[in-house]
């Protein structure tokens, strides 16, 4: 694993080299994944979830874009262009197609960088948005967060047109919520936000210049992505976009649809009454992406 920072390297990051005589490398020859974790905010997807994809023959660059060293310490006004450096560092390593690999708040970011910059040419986004959303102030726990007036990102030192937030979390509601359904429960203050979004604000998938790999689960709790999904896929037919476009939704699945066993599955019932058949989900999503991948030219 190598290691990049923003002050040297302009991006916070980690580089996952599969071994050079593996077979399962030959798949992938030529092909490089950045990879990007949610609104968590810290190094377990870049890293953890880079590695297995090298294990598996992807080179993957696991990047951090909020909450790191040298990044913005909430998710506000974050820059893309760290997506843009990190694509520049493996252009530079010989890598003909770059792609990108997001989740939650990651999907929300891989779908908009592929959107703005050529030189990525795959997106694979789970659990994403459709719109640019507002940013969400603090960094601590769920009690210290809110949503901001501005934007979640910017490009080219411009904030990049949001839905409307600029409001605190009602977190009474939150709450009643979650007791009631037994698993943690934001779902209601994104269709609430997203009921407002205009044109403006969404993003422009059609100018992804590659294929396109959509995945959520059919019942989120966290925010509505199986319905922007949806919608994503549409826009995308619509404008009648001349590469592979996939859309996966399991029904045993959670927010998190990534193959690693963390403690936040527990939050999420779903995953409580059915562990196994989410399991299954995760990895079964994690292997149509490879086969996506490898499809992918």
């Amino acid at each position: 694993m190598e290691c990049f920072d923003v002050g040297q390297d302009g991006f916070h990051g980690f580089l996952h080299t599969p071994a050079a005589d593996s077979d399962r490398a030959a798949r992938f020859a030529g092909k490089a994944l950045i990879v990007m974790g949610g609104s968590e905010g810290n190094e377990n997807i870049p890293r953890d979830l880079g590695a297995r994809f090298a294990h598996e023959g992807v080179t993957a660059l696991g990047l951090c874009y909020w909450n790191a060293p040298g990044l913005p310490r909430e998710l506000v006004e974050v820059p893309v262009e760290s997506v843009e450096r990190a694509a520049g560092l493996l252009r530079s390593r010989g890598f003909e197609r770059i792609g990108v690999y997001g989740i939650s708040k990651g999907g929300e970011l891989a779908l908009l960088a592929a959107s703005l910059m050529p030189d990525i040419s795959c997106a694979v986004a789970l659990s994403p948005l459709d719109h640019v959303m507002p940013g969400i102030t603090g960094s601590g726990s769920l009690l210290s967060k809110g949503v901001a007036v501005r934007s979640s990102w910017t490009w080219r030192d411009e904030p990049l047109p949001c839905v409307p937030g600029g409001m605190c979390l009602p977190y009474a509601s939150i709450v009643r919520r979650s007791l009631r359904g037994r698993q943690l429960d934001m779902r209601f203050v994104y269709e609430r936000m997203l009921g407002d979004a205009t044109e403006q604000s969404a993003i422009k998938v059609e100018l992804i210049r590659g294929p396109v790999l959509l995945v959520s689960p059919a019942r989120d709790s966290m925010w509505p992505s199986d319905e922007a999904c949806r919608r994503i896929e549409l826009r995308l037919r619509a404008h009648s976009h001349p590469w592979e476009v996939e859309r996966l939704s399991y029904g045993h699945a959670s927010h998190i649809i990534v193959p690693m066993d963390t403690g936040m599955l527990k939050l999420f019932r779903e995953e409580r009454q059915f562990p196994r058949e989410c399991a299954a989900s995760r990895e079964d999503a994690f292997g149509r992406v490879l086969d996506f991948l490898e499809r992918w030219r």
